[in-house]
């Protein structure tokens, strides 16, 4: 299941969402608004190992930056892939 967090500061704008969660590890995507040079957005894939000495700690497990047209382009490219697969009913699966 995926939550989707909205974070927000004065100087940037971010939003995170987890995908995918157990009872002892939780990973998550953030997107982050990225201010020099402008127009550029940071992708992070974080890892948190609930059992781990500091719980609360989220390591990165890999970290991009791209051009926001190009994030554009990977949220076409989502929804292509969601339009195309077939769920379990024969169906194809709907946003």
């Amino acid at each position: 299941m995926s939550e989707v967090i909205a974070m927000t500061s004065p100087t940037s704008d971010s939003i995170e969402c987890v995908l995918s969660a157990s009872d002892s590890y939780i990973e998550t995507l953030s997107i982050q608004a990225i201010g020099s040079p402008p127009g550029l957005v940071e992708l992070a894939i974080r890892t948190q190992l609930l059992s781990a000495k500091n719980p609360a700690e989220k390591r990165v497990k890999s970290r991009t930056c791209i051009e926001r047209s190009r994030l554009l382009d990977l949220q076409q490219s989502i929804g292509q892939f969601l339009q195309a697969t077939v769920g379990s009913s024969g169906e194809p699966l709907k946003g």
